[in-house]
């Protein structure tokens, strides 16, 4: 149970199948016959001169759902771990609302919806020092939080307990938990991982079951984040990792561009058509988007490929058609940025080199507190809270939360999705199909084939059961 003590309250700051298809085939018509693959968007006499300031808004729903994937870290316990307690401790102090609102500062959302300190358990433990592996990229403001704020905090309220923070890259933290587990050499030791790459060490059996998760999470976690815990009962029998920092990744637009061509920022997929042909139409930097290739562009068409009613994981479903198939028509308003455009892209939509980036992870955006709409945002969210004096961002965050949002499953084979959802991307948008016009077989035929390899990866890998398991479409989105 979790105690308090009054040194501990310190505050730090159903779209039917056959409708899917419908809509589907609709986009095809609007745009198939006449696409040719973006070469550059003429730019005007336009420009967002003055325009420092850029809006910011969860983004357009889909055909089916308005969604969000999360990204982000985990906490879990490898198997084997000593000093449980201390352990315990250490991830209820990171997930409580004081930490979470420090690590705002990074550009992670709070996972913890209490508007006042939660009580913190009392530790009365033997001395130790927990190993931290945290996967939290370097960077000087990174490491003031963390290493002049946070576990300094921590330590002072728990003078027993040292925290020796590793901060590695996910892959190595992965190597580094393995080898412990496997040389009988773990001790106190808590990771923070990466969602998808977690899947790896629970999948060798390298994690232990944090049979108690229910008390050592807050009880105001917001329900997606709950949603987590639930799934994993449900599905595994247990939890294996605790949701830590979440990141949502937000859609980014000149206002002054979309003010000069009288329309308000998309709110659904034909309505980013028809903004994206406005601004070509007005020769205007268009659309910007992660497309260079990797893991950064199949992360943003998994959550299309959600927000079209399809299970990313299979590829080829009517849901998953329909987004890749809308993505095709969009990219006839695609800037050429779009090919070397990454996480931490947005400067070009202050000199018109593009006018939308879909989907950007705050954090990623060097003072994006700033850089976004500035003033005070005042607004009724759906659920009836108010939010009183607060930016931009942190609004269409809670907005995005609030409309849904879900897990990449932690497979250990996401990387060779994230490949052929990849692959699927570069044939269908950037190579045209390989023909003058990119048909709807023809978008069917290539995700076909990026699901039978994987079903052939699977069956090879692992073996035939496993492999019609995910046929089956065993493995989709983790929500609540």
């Amino acid at each position: 149970m979790k105690n308090t003590s009054s040194q501990q309250n310190k505050v730090f700051s159903t779209v039917s199948m056959a409708t899917i298809i419908v809509v589907a085939v609709i986009f095809f018509f609007v745009g198939y016959l006449s696409h040719a693959p973006s070469t550059g968007v003429s730019v005007s006499a336009f420009s967002p001169a003055g325009s420092s300031t850029l809006g910011v808004y969860a983004g357009p729903s889909g055909l089916n759902n308005t969604e969000h994937l999360i990204g982000g870290d985990v906490f879990a316990i490898p198997k084997g771990a000593t000093n449980i307690n201390a352990l315990d401790t250490v991830i209820t102090f990171f997930t409580s609302v004081q930490a979470q609102n420090a690590l705002g500062a990074l550009g992670w959302p709070a996972i913890d919806l209490g508007t006042v300190n939660t009580s913190l358990p009392v530790y009365n433990g033997p001395a130790v020092t927990v190993v931290m592996y945290d996967d939290l990229g370097a960077s000087a403001s990174a490491t003031q939080v963390m290493k002049g704020n946070l576990i300094p905090e921590f330590e002072h309220l728990y003078p027993q307990i040292t925290i020796d923070w590793v901060q590695l890259r996910p892959n190595q933290i992965t190597s580094d938990v393995e080898a412990a587990v496997l040389g009988n050499k773990v001790g106190p030791m808590v990771i923070a991982q990466d969602n998808l790459a977690i899947g790896e060490l629970f999948y060798a059996g390298d994690l232990m079951n944090i049979s108690n998760a229910s008390i050592i999470l807050p009880n105001t976690l917001i329900p997606s984040m709950a949603g987590l815990v639930t799934y994993e009962q449900k599905t595994y029998g247990g939890v294996y990792f605790l949701p830590y920092r979440a990141n949502l990744a937000l859609v980014w637009y000149n206002t002054a561009a979309l003010k000069h061509l009288g329309i308000n920022p998309p709110q659904n997929w034909n309505q980013t058509l028809t903004m994206g042909q406005g601004l070509v139409a007005a020769g205007m930097g268009g659309i910007s988007m992660q497309g260079h290739g990797g893991a950064s562009t199949s992360t943003e068409m998994f959550q299309w490929m959600v927000q079209g009613g399809g299970n990313p994981m299979l590829f080829n479903d009517s849901g998953d058609i329909a987004a890749y198939s809308f993505m095709y028509n969009l990219s006839r308003y695609f800037s050429p940025a779009y090919t070397h455009d990454y996480w931490a892209s947005y400067k070009g939509l202050n000199n018109n080199e593009y006018n939308f980036f879909d989907y950007q992870w705050p954090g990623s955006l060097p003072n994006y507190e700033s850089i976004a709409t500035t003033g005070t945002v005042v607004n009724s969210l759906s659920n009836g809270t108010t939010l009183y004096n607060t930016s931009a961002v942190k609004y269409a965050i809670q907005s995005a939360f609030e409309q849904g949002a879900f897990f990449r499953p932690p497979v250990a084979w996401i990387t060779e999705w994230n490949t052929l959802a990849d692959d699927a991307f570069t044939k269908i948008i950037t190579n045209n199909c390989g023909a003058q016009t990119c048909t709807p077989s023809l978008i069917q035929g290539i995700l076909s084939s990026e699901n039978a390899a994987l079903y052939s990866y699977l069956s090879s890998t692992y073996n035939t059961t496993y492999a019609n398991e995910y046929e089956q479409g065993v493995f989709g989105p983790l929500a609540g």
